[in-house]
């Protein structure tokens, strides 16, 4: 939920300074404000309604268990819209200690729950509450693994070069759902074209003809 901060950065300010843009927000639109879903789930024990000895002995089956955690796709609509509300706090219990998110942005991933934290924590200070994430669409049937696809909204206009999608792989620890992996690609403001075939054209006769640089990349 991030690549596209590099590139809003690049749009708003001189090439000179450093982007600290990007970011990686249910097959539904949202185009209003997400908000923060609850992710405490536990309900009071319910007993039958039933009375008498029967009722009394069958009183110890009729307890209604703790629901299961957080559903995925909940855990992160629930992370784009503490970052749309700028609540860095409702994040941290989203994220595993030991999480590793990438933004393709830049040339190396974000490792632990402190180091993300701290990066959309710049990202917060460089944005104002109007600029929001809106979801396109998210994948619900898979409980370890989410895809959303994104845009970004300026006081509910679509904002240039902001489109993105996203990849979040989760895993419940100690009894909750969190998020272990994140990968975010968001739209180029410079759009290449046809160009990137002849790139990809030109590596591959390189590679083909020179097999040893494969062992530079």
């Amino acid at each position: 939920m991030s690549c596209f901060t590099a590139s809003l950065i690049s749009s708003l300010t001189p090439p000179s300074l450093v982007s600290l843009n990007h970011l990686p927000p249910y097959s539904i639109v949202h185009r209003t404000t997400l908000k923060p879903t609850s992710l405490t789930h536990s309900q009071p024990p319910r007993l039958s309604s039933s009375y008498g000895p029967a009722a009394k002995a069958a009183t110890a089956n009729d307890v209604v268990p703790e629901t299961a955690p957080t559903s995925a796709s909940e855990v992160v609509s629930s992370f784009y819209a503490a970052i749309n509300i700028h609540d860095l706090s409702s994040v941290t219990d989203l994220i595993a200690q030991d999480c590793v998110y990438e933004d393709l942005v830049f040339s190396s991933p974000f490792v632990g729950r402190k180091a993300i934290l701290d990066f959309f924590g710049k990202f917060i200070e460089s944005t104002s509450t109007d600029l929001q994430f809106v979801i396109d669409d998210i994948s619900t049937e898979d409980s370890s693994a989410v895809g959303v696809s994104w845009h970004l909204e300026w006081k509910g206009k679509n904002f240039p070069f902001s489109k993105g999608c996203s990849f979040y792989r989760l895993e419940v620890i100690d009894g909750k759902r969190q998020i272990v992996y994140g990968r975010d690609c968001v739209e180029p403001a410079i759009k290449p074209g046809e160009t990137v075939l002849v790139a990809i054209k030109g590596v591959t006769w390189l590679l083909q003809k020179f097999p040893q640089l494969a062992d530079q990349f």
